[in-house]
């Protein structure tokens, strides 16, 4: 097994990571409405010039013995260039990205790639499945678990942390140059939004060529964004609007993002953009209901705010005012409601400052 170095530069193009170097990648012989099924992936030992599908057979198995598959695009140009990974779905009824993910790849032509692009379009089958946002067990003690709180995870008691240690050391870990993991607000919506580490100068110049609205920077270590920047391979979460619906110009702006940054380190040829700059924080304060009841949004997601402006108004089931809800700080509104309804510390909204 070969180890490559760490090194952390200051521009996209000057770093290397603690990676092991996968030998192979692992088919065990099944298929899956026509596609091979593989157990370990190594896009380096891929045919190139060439767009491989695969499903990925996660360890494990549920209650009824059966695996997980989840379905993986490498589409691997003729030419050597960087790996980059794009991940759908690791909060499951998150939709735009996973029609993120099939527009970016439906506008790559593989012949023309300088580098691999791998996409795993469905992260969290048992989730998508039921519909929910967490990995849920099939077995009888139904204590659902969020992925992106464990990504690179260690711990294999639990189904969910064999679920996340598989994917992370079979099928992510090894195989990247740069990631993107894409998300939704859930259950609020967002804009055009990343969750990205500045403290990285990889990252930030990174995040600042997908044009987002607002960029909160922050550290995590256990998130797929926070698991991959840990080894040296430069991540964010993208958080594209709000979860269980098509919201077709935020979709078309995450394409829009992912194309520009795969001109900028020359994986694909054309011009790169310099989109304007967008907001960038440390800083956030959530708006949460005091009471039960219907809420009604006074602002818009973007809006700027004072201290003390009116943002939400909640209603019982009379129709009576019970509260008004003002913003916490002068800033950006980041986040608002979805659904109208709302328990005693529900999150009705956020500001950024």
């Amino acid at each position: 097994m070969t180890i490559k170095p760490l090194i952390w530069g200051g521009a996209l193009g000057v770093l290397t990571s603690t990676l092991p170097v996968l030998a192979e990648t692992r088919f065990n012989g099944d298929m899956i409405q026509g596609k091979p099924v593989i157990t370990r992936l190594d896009v380096e030992s891929l045919e190139p010039g060439k767009q491989h599908e695969f499903y990925f057979r996660v360890a494990g198995q549920n209650n009824a013995g059966q695996h997980y598959y989840l379905p993986v695009s490498v589409l691997k140009g003729e030419a050597p260039g960087k790996k980059v990974m794009l991940v759908a779905g690791v909060h499951a009824n998150e939709m735009n990205p996973y029609l993120t993910v099939h527009k970016v790849k439906e506008r790559l032509a593989v012949e023309a790639l300088k580098g691999t692009v791998t996409i795993v379009h469905q992260f969290n089958i048992p989730g998508l499945i039921a519909n929910v946002r967490e990995f849920v067990p099939s077995g009888p003690v139904k204590v659902n678990e969020n992925l992106n709180r464990q990504a690179n995870t260690e711990d294999t008691r639990t189904s969910g942390q064999r679920y996340s240690h598989s994917i992370w050391n079979d099928l992510l870990k090894h195989n990247a140059d740069y990631a993107i993991d894409m998300h939704t607000a859930n259950p609020t919506t967002f804009p055009l939004f990343a969750y990205t580490d500045y403290s990285i100068p990889a990252v930030k110049e990174m995040t600042r060529l997908f044009g987002v609205d607002v960029a909160f920077s922050s550290q995590s270590q256990t998130t797929v964004d926070g698991a991959y920047n840990g080894i040296g391979v430069p991540a964010f979460t993208l958080e594209i609007g709000a979860r269980d619906v098509y919201e077709p110009e935020l979709v078309e702006r995450a394409v829009d993002g992912t194309l520009n940054f795969l001109r900028h380190i020359q994986l694909i040829e054309g011009e790169v953009m310099q989109p304007e700059l967008p907001v960038e924080t440390e800083h956030w304060e959530d708006v949460r209901a005091e009471f039960g009841g219907f809420v009604v949004p006074k602002v818009q997601l973007l809006d700027k705010v004072k201290k003390g402006d009116l943002m939400f108004v909640q209603y019982d089931a009379f129709g009576h005012e019970v509260k008004q809800y003002h913003s916490p700080a002068d800033g950006v509104v980041v986040q608002i409601i979805q659904n109208p309804m709302a328990e005693s510390g529900s999150q009705l909204g956020s500001v950024v400052y």
